[in-house]
């Protein structure tokens, strides 16, 4: 009896504290706004009118701390980098050099890379891409057990030729259909591009790669045939490319890019600084990409990149058959000797992601 009083009493003072209410938690600090957020700066710029702007300038060219060094020159600079940000792909300043840089290295490439499956991939989008994209579509149309196209449009590129993508367009649909419009500002008549009938065409399945690489011309392809044809897209988000524009000198060394053209499809709507999101997000380096590229271009066939070939490793029917497929890659290692699995294959995880998709495809509809 006295140990379950003292039991009671030691467990008391622990059951009124468990009653008695808890302070509810303080709220914590509001974060502080981030200064250099781009998105508030820009929402707080766009409310202000012109005087209030006027201000803003009189204010940091005369009372700013370094206020001596916000001479019309360096305001000048600091509007102009301004305008190129809020303009985006809008408006670009770049050199000789990077605009060299931006055509493409690589040339045409079509391969077989299944029993049912072809692929092209454009280099310069220009009328010798298009001559071969004829030989290879003729060359397609000799097997009839092929019934899907991978076309790649990840090649970097430099200015659109409207007229290059209405005609590569113009082999995958139908003629005298309406493809898409160049609009221009101050111009109620926009020009129309429309497929023209052709020697060689594909109306079978199709898929599209695409990547933040591929450019205006490319652009345009995939968002005519995947708005005509439903066809799958993988890979990476594009970034919007969709417009014509104006290259003009305006310093030694420096050429100022600005839209002077809008593309637009048949309803008027338009993919500028918006881009095409694929079907099928597919990350895949671009030094992987151009690897296999320059490659492929050379004696290597496409195919040894779909398929990932793994290290000999001793399994059962080697036991079986008394070997060990292992003991050369450990005696090359054991030696300090390089071994061809030191390095990590090359990849190409957008193709052989729709290589992957369309053999599985095939599998669930086969009759076996």
């Amino acid at each position: 009896m006295i140990l379950r009083l003292l039991f009671l009493l030691a467990i008391l003072p622990c059951a009124l504290l468990a009653k008695e209410e808890i302070p509810a938690e303080t709220e914590p600090p509001k974060a502080v706004p981030d200064a250099d957020d781009p998105q508030r700066l820009r929402g707080l710029i766009d409310t202000l009118n012109q005087s209030s702007l006027q201000e803003a300038f009189r204010l940091l060219t005369s009372d700013y701390i370094n206020h001596e060094n916000l001479d019309e020159l360096e305001v000048n600079r600091a509007a102009l980098q301004g305008m190129l940000k809020r303009l985006d792909f809008g408006a670009m300043l770049l050199t000789e050099k990077e605009l060299s840089e931006r055509d493409s290295p690589f040339s045409f490439h079509r391969a077989t890379v299944a029993d049912d499956t072809a692929y092209v991939r454009f280099g310069k989008f220009n009328r010798e891409g298009v001559t071969e994209l004829d030989k290879a579509l003729e060359e397609f149309s000799e097997t009839p057990e092929l019934f899907n196209l991978i076309v790649d449009l990840r090649s970097p590129q430099a200015q659109a030729e409207f007229v290059i993508a209405s005609e590569i367009l113009s082999r995958f649909r139908p003629p005298n259909e309406l493809l898409f419009k160049i609009r221009r500002p101050g111009n109620d008549r926009p020009t129309l591009f429309v497929s023209q009938p052709v020697a060689n065409s594909w109306n079978k399945n199709l898929i599209l790669l695409v990547n933040a690489q591929t450019g205006n011309v490319g652009e345009i392809i995939a968002t005519v045939l995947k708005r005509e044809t439903a066809c799958l897209i993988i890979g990476e988000k594009t970034p919007g490319l969709t417009v014509e524009y104006r290259d003009v000198p305006i310093d030694e060394d420096r050429v100022l890019r600005y839209a002077i053209a809008e593309v637009v499809l048949e309803d008027d709507s338009s993919i500028f600084r918006t881009g095409i999101t694929p079907d099928i997000i597919t990350p895949t380096p671009y030094s992987s990409i151009h690897s296999i590229f320059r490659q492929t271009q050379g004696d290597r066939e496409l195919k040894e990149f779909l398929v990932q070939k793994q290290r000999p490793r001793l399994n059962e029917a080697a036991l079986v058959a008394g070997t060990d497929p292992e003991i050369d890659y450990f005696l090359l290692r054991s030696n300090n000797k390089p071994t061809p699995w030191d390095k990590p294959p090359l990849q190409d995880r957008a193709l052989q992601q729709a290589v992957d998709l369309l053999n599985a495809t095939a599998f669930l509809n086969s009759d076996d």
